[in-house]
């Protein structure tokens, strides 16, 4: 606990946060896991997916026009 620091108080503030906090908990992480899968399910941004997604069509469109141009006339 680090008390008695408003220069780390203030730093560690958000602005528009109206609490006034007295102490500060500090701790040194020595590891982290963003996605544990054992427990929680992977999160993916959904622009990422959209982008994938995409991709994937237009990977799918490019085939079935190289397919549709193999195939003979019906």
């Amino acid at each position: 606990m680090v008390e008695a620091d408003p220069d780390l108080v203030s730093r560690l503030m958000s602005k528009d946060y109206p609490a006034k906090p007295e102490q500060v908990l500090m701790f040194e992480v020595e590891a982290w896991d963003s996605n544990c899968p054992q427990h929680i399910p992977q999160r993916f941004e959904a622009e990422d997916v959209a982008r994938a997604l995409a991709e994937r069509d237009a990977r799918i469109a490019e085939l079935e026009k190289l397919l549709s141009a193999r195939s003979p006339s019906a």
